[in-house]
C-alpha cells in the first residue's frame, strides 16, 4: 500500500478539543469533517493525543509528501469555527497551495522537534 500524499494530525488532548476551553467549538463535527475528507480524498487523518503546541489550541498539522520523502509541514492553530474547518478540509482534499484565509492560523514549526 502506498503512503497518502498528505497526512493530517488533529490534536485532541487537554486544551485541544476541550469544551471547557472552547465551549462554542463543535469539536466532534470538526473531527468528523476531517475524517470524512480522509474517506473521500485518500488523505490520512489521525487524531493524536498531543502535538505539544498548547499555546495555540485546536492545532492541526498538515504533512504534505508530494515533494518527496521528507514532508512539508504546515502547522495551524486556533482552528475553532466551522468556516475555518471547511477551508482546511477543502485545501487538504484539493491539494495545492494553502488558501490565504488560513494564513492567520499558521503557527511556527513545532518547537519540541518530536515530529522532525
Amino acid at each position: 500500500m502506498t503512503r497518502p500524499d498528505r497526512d493530517v494530525l488533529v490534536c485532541r488532548d487537554c486544551c485541544c478539543g476541550s469544551t471547557d476551553k472552547h465551549p462554542s467549538t463543535d469539536h466532534a463535527s470538526q473531527r468528523e469533517s476531517l475524517l470524512d475528507c480522509a474517506r473521500t480524498a485518500g488523505v490520512r487523518v489521525r487524531v493524536v493525543e498531543c502535538l505539544d503546541e498548547c499555546d495555540s489550541s485546536n492545532v492541526v498539522l498538515v504533512r504534505d509528501f508530494t515533494r518527496g520523502r521528507r514532508p512539508h509541514d504546515t502547522w495551524l492553530g486556533d482552528v475553532h469555527d466551522e468556516k475555518t474547518t471547511q477551508r482546511l478540509v477543502e485545501w487538504v482534499r484539493d491539494g495545492g497551495p494553502m488558501p490565504q484565509q488560513l494564513d492567520a492560523h499558521q503557527i511556527p514549526r513545532n518547537r519540541s522537534g518530536r515530529l522532525g
